[in-house]
């Protein structure tokens, strides 16, 4: 699942494949256009889980997965890996510690294999700071470093990858974001990534990629730790659900849900998601993720059958405890469909390899076979991958709280996006699709900080169908900004 591959069944016998869809669509054998069901299934999911797309007669290969055609037009998909816990892991903590620093040592060893100028991109996180670390210690010349910092975010990154950077001496490049980029660059983004993915990470990735690219050719990337040691909030009962869960359930069903959703539809669908935890996981995952969970498809006038949420599946097919399925759940979904597409993309339109040392096949094994309780003991995300990184890592990150490789879209927003997506999003061509109301952009648009994810989501969506179906797709990315779409008619 690092890499995508992309394949279209046509009409009179044979295939077509390929990386990019951009080029099943340059053969003139396939013919544009939107599958409507997967347009559920990206509000749902915030991506197309595989094998679909959101192109009609096109589809990509799950992980994991290879495609077999015979003579006869037969055409199979065949799994040929599956992630499953690894037997004899060490029993004490201290030592699966040691056994998975040493698998993630080596696999960076591997991936530090280079002909060409190599680097790393470095965030404030546990993830990229550890791996950044092990790199430096392989080498024998400085590592070339890399982070990115937003106007408008509510945290900054860089003290503590700086502090990394000053403790391996690395030669370390800091890219100040201005708010006001997002709209030059969201239709480039939506060109290069054909499919929707709500993710605003695409934005810092892609211009820290185009920057190293002046330098280097092969960047290490910390993607796969969060889904290796439990660093999502979503693998834990929160707090409020846990004390909510405490009343009696006559008291939550049959009162305070009916009452709260009177007044807040989103507040009552919140309270219900936490009996999921322990009866349905799998759907409890894919509710902590979506945006567009059934209230808020309400606001936007959506009221399309929404898919079975694909975290669900994949949750129920592995053999052991639901904090592992978890995490097998998302290696299987998230992380291939979002993250890993993000970084192709990304690191493809600068000309740039992205390599990600955590998903070496030995360490993924390794780490499912973790039992919750050395995973993630007392409840604390990363407690593992803290106790691999304390002797590597300055004692403020090791206890820093978890921050994502996340965009400021509120400011996006309030720096002008407000006005551009507005004009994109209510286009009368646009509503007519039915996917969305004038009346629900405006219900979004009133409460940017609130709905900014949601308004991203959707304009993303919006520019992946006028780029690749309704538009002249065009054979290089587009240099004009959002304006030009909010003008056309």
């Amino acid at each position: 699942g690092v890499k995508p591959l992309y394949w279209s069944r046509l009409s009179g016998g044979g295939i077509l494949f390929a990386s990019e869809i951009k080029a099943l669509f340059a053969s003139g054998l396939v013919a544009p256009a939107v599958n409507e069901e997967a347009v559920s299934t990206y509000l749902a999911h915030g991506y197309v889980p595989a094998p679909d797309t959101l192109f009609r007669g096109i589809s990509k290969l799950p992980p994991g997965c290879l495609l077999k055609a015979d003579a006869a037009g037969i055409v199979t998909v065949e799994r040929y890996w599956r992630a499953a816990a690894a037997p004899n892991l060490p029993s004490e903590p201290t030592d699966v510690a040691e056994h998975l620093t040493a698998l993630l040592r080596d696999s960076i060893r591997l991936q530090l294999r280079s002909d060409v100028p190599l680097g790393a991109l470095l965030s404030g996180g546990l993830d990229s700071g550890l791996m950044v670390a092990l790199a430096a210690t392989e080498l024998d010349r400085p590592l070339n470093t890399y982070t990115v910092r937003f106007d408008g975010a509510p945290y900054d990154e860089g003290p503590l990858a700086r502090a990394v950077a000053e403790r391996y001496a690395t030669n370390h490049t800091v890219m100040d974001l201005p708010a006001g980029l997002a709209a030059k660059h969201l239709p480039k983004l939506a060109w290069f990534c054909e499919e929707p993915i709500n993710d605003p990470a695409l934005l810092p990735n892609f211009l820290i990629e185009e920057l190293l690219g002046n330098d280097i050719k092969v960047a290490l990337n910390g993607t796969g730790g969060d889904e290796l040691f439990a660093g999502y909030g979503r693998y834990f009962r929160l707090p409020v659900e846990r004390r909510y869960l405490l009343l009696p359930e006559w008291l939550r069903r049959g009162i305070i849900e009916p009452l709260v959703g009177l007044a807040s539809p989103m507040t009552s669908w919140q309270l219900a998601r936490a009996g999921k935890f322990d009866h349905c996981r799998g759907d409890y995952l894919h509710d902590h993720a979506t945006h567009f969970p059934p209230p808020m498809r309400a606001v936007i006038g959506n009221d399309r059958t929404f898919p079975i949420a694909a975290q669900a599946r994949h949750f129920t097919e592995f053999k052991g405890p639901p904090q592992s399925a978890a995490l097998y759940a998302d290696l299987n979904t998230y992380l291939p469909e979002d993250l890993l597409t993000l970084l192709d993309r990304t690191s493809m339109a600068a000309s740039v390899e992205g390599r990600v040392p955590f998903l070496d096949h030995r360490l993924v094994e390794a780490a499912l076979a973790v039992p919750p309780a050395i995973r993630t003991p007392g409840g604390r995300q990363k407690a593992l991958e803290r106790k691999m990184a304390k002797r590597f890592l300055p004692e403020a990150l090791l206890t820093a709280p978890k921050q994502g490789f996340a965009s400021p879209v509120p400011a996006w927003l309030e720096a002008g996006l407000v006005p551009l997506a507005r004009r994109i999003l209510t286009r009368p061509q646009t509503l007519d699709r039915g996917w969305w109301t004038e009346q629900g952009i405006e219900r979004l648009l009133a409460r940017p900080r609130r709905h900014g994810f949601r308004v991203y989501t959707l304009l993303m969506l919006e520019l992946a169908v006028r780029i690749h179906v309704e538009g002249e797709r065009l054979g290089s990315a587009p240099d004009t900004g959002l304006e030009a779409f909010a003008d056309a008619v």
